[in-house]
């Protein structure tokens, strides 16, 4: 027994235990042993037998090596430098598109993890992956995230990992402990996986794809819901630190790959009947009159305006930033439509085109109104009434579009199966 340290072996036991989610308990009853075994174990009092060392390596996915030798698994312990963070399966290029808008956190952390896997097959002069709208425009769509405002679904939707062949599971920090949360995010990141921390509190979203200090610091890239500028910015070479993670209320999101994929097909069909549902959706919940999704926001957002109108407000603080995620989730919408036309066989494509149409009308009025709020402190207060008159008018006018063209997609809808 002198050639590896018991201690260590029975503290190796512990660590992989605790990250593989196993009580004592429950390892004594995997192994059938009883739980003062395991807890000997552990301690550096007993060892356990080989074939309970291979079963062990079996339920932990590791080699007997590892448990014996707690060095031949230095990614447990070390902090990792800068060359040990784990890569992108192949080069990925800097973010390609439009620096603007990019407001939604989700879909550009979507397209984050299809590239860092090297889902993406296209590639520039450079031999990078080449990262472009299309992913974002699909994933804003099938997390049906721009259908509303400044609102997201209560669940993230799994058929935006479904059509990467990918998976996850979430983890709630309030369900371990600081130890084992960190453990989770380790353990995964060692396998070759980015972790995906959510918060609960308006903060970074983090892709981390390395860590220091023993997990207490992660390494990778942060998304933040309204932050044009951060989620463009995709860089595998410019990482962020963020120590003290787990000290945020937060939950883990594994990811874990599947041996199928969605179609896409499927997946965009599912997204559009989900969007519909929202985008016609003529009833206001919650307290925030332009927090939620249809065209209930429009009648909102006029009655704001009149009531700002009523008492002689000194500026119009009900165009910002409610114009801009108005133009994007339009934006975006108009462009899933037209993915949708050759994505799904079924679709009536002149009746998808005579909505599109419609939406490239809503998207001037967007302009126009999205140029006032950037403007809005510079008017003055004689102007001020008629420059809300004029938004309720833009606003009333895009409402009849959008009701012209959602009747036109209901239509292109009828011979396609869900």
């Amino acid at each position: 027994m002198n050639m590896f340290d018991v201690k260590k072996m029975g503290e190796q036991i512990a660590h992989l235990r605790i990250g593989n989610k196993y009580t004592q308990e429950q390892l004594s009853e995997k192994l059938k042993v009883s739980p003062q075994a395991i807890s000997k174990w552990e301690n550096g009092k007993a060892v356990p037998e080989m074939p309970l060392l291979y079963e062990m390596s079996r339920l932990f996915n590791c080699s007997v090596d590892r448990i014996l030798d707690p060095q031949s698994g230095a990614l447990c312990t070390m902090d990792f430098n800068y060359e040990f963070i784990v890569k992108p399966r192949i080069p990925v290029a800097d973010y390609s598109g439009p620096e603007w808008p990019k407001s939604i956190s989700i879909a550009s952390l979507s397209t984050a993890l299809k590239l860092f896997l090297g889902l993406e097959q296209r590639r520039d002069s450079r031999n990078c992956q080449i990262n472009d709208d299309e992913e974002y425009i699909l994933q804003s769509a099938i997390t049906n995230v721009c259908f509303g405002y400044s609102y997201a679904p209560d669940e993230w939707i799994r058929d935006s990992f479904l059509i990467y062949g990918l998976d996850y599971e979430i983890y709630s920090q309030a369900d371990y402990s600081q130890d084992e949360f960190i453990s989770l995010a380790c353990k995964q990141i060692e396998h070759g996986y980015p972790v995906i921390v959510i918060p609960k509190e308006y903060t970074d979203n983090i892709f981390a794809i390395g860590f220091s200090e023993h997990g207490q610091t992660l390494k990778g890239l942060g998304f933040l819901e309204g932050d044009d500028q951060k989620n463009a910015s995709i860089n595998f070479d410019q990482l962020n630190r963020y120590a003290g993670w787990y000290k945020v209320d937060c939950d883990l999101m594994l990811v874990k790959p599947l041996n199928e994929k969605m179609p896409l097909v499927e997946a965009c069909t599912n997204a559009l009947f989900n969007g519909m549902k929202l985008l016609l959706n003529n009833s206001h919940c919650g307290e925030d009159k332009m927090q939620g999704y249809g065209m209930v926001i429009y009648q909102n957002w006029c009655d704001l305006l009149k009531e700002e109108n009523k008492r002689n407000a000194d500026q119009i603080d009900c165009v910002f930033p409610h114009a801009f995620i108005h133009y994007e989730n339009k934006l975006r919408t108009k462009q899933f439509f037209e993915l949708c036309i050759n994505i799904i066989p079924d679709i009536d494509k002149e009746l998808m085109t005579l909505a599109i149409s419609q939406y490239d009308e809503i998207l001037s009025f967007a302009t126009e109104i999205a140029t006032i709020a950037h403007q809005r402190n510079s008017f003055s207060e004689d102007s001020l009434k008629e420059k809300r008159n004029y938004i309720i008018e833009m606003l009333r006018r895009s409402s009849e579009q959008e009701e012209l063209a959602l009747s036109y997609i209901q239509k292109a809808l009828v011979n396609i199966r869900k």
